[in-house]
């Protein structure tokens, strides 16, 4: 009876100390994303133990430079391709912890990246150009579901546009949700 116990609690304290010692890693993933100002189809894998890339294309409204303000044009669409690089500099301690790091959950500080080719829809007397943005953010992305992420994002941007000469600095802010298509 002795030994079966010993046995019994060998293998659960291996299975314990095995579980423990895996090392959680990053996902790639691919998803459709809405946030406040923007629909978008994104795939976020990793490039290293803390750094993910995430390309995107999507529509959103267009951007209008006056008076040194990025101004959103609600009603002048845009198709839009991004990039952003991301640091998850929580990932590892939330795995440390036994926190949720499912589809990568963890906050991030990041590089933006974002080209607006202009209006489709352009009125002539509107100057809604071929824009670039750029941001540093800090954000966080947290799984809601298997399949359901919640992202937030905040920092300081600039942004150009090409056709009217006119460049500003913004405040970038960004909530939304993403369903995960494939993992």
């Amino acid at each position: 009876m002795n030994l079966k116990k010993l046995v019994s609690a060998s293998v659960i304290l291996f299975s314990v100390a095995f579980s423990f010692g895996q090392e959680q890693s990053l996902q790639s993933l691919g998803k459709v994303s809405v946030n406040l100002t923007s629909l978008s189809i994104d795939y976020q894998f990793p490039i290293s133990e803390s750094w993910v890339m995430e390309p995107k294309v999507g529509i959103a409204p267009a951007h209008q430079i006056s008076d040194g303000k990025m101004e959103l044009g609600y009603q002048y669409n845009s198709i839009f391709i991004a990039n952003e690089f991301r640091y998850l500099y929580s990932f590892a301690k939330r795995a440390k912890l036994g926190r949720d790091t499912k589809l990568n959950s963890a906050s991030y500080f990041g590089l933006k990246t974002r080209y607006n080719f202009g209006a489709f829809n352009n009125q002539p007397n509107t100057s809604y150009g071929n824009t670039l943005n750029l941001a540093g953010v800090w954000g966080l992305q947290r799984n809601l579901d298997s399949n359901f992420l919640l992202n937030f994002h905040a920092g300081l941007g600039w942004v150009r546009d090409f056709d009217f000469k006119k460049s500003a600095v913004y405040p970038e802010f960004g909530i939304g949700f993403s369903y995960v298509l494939f993992k």
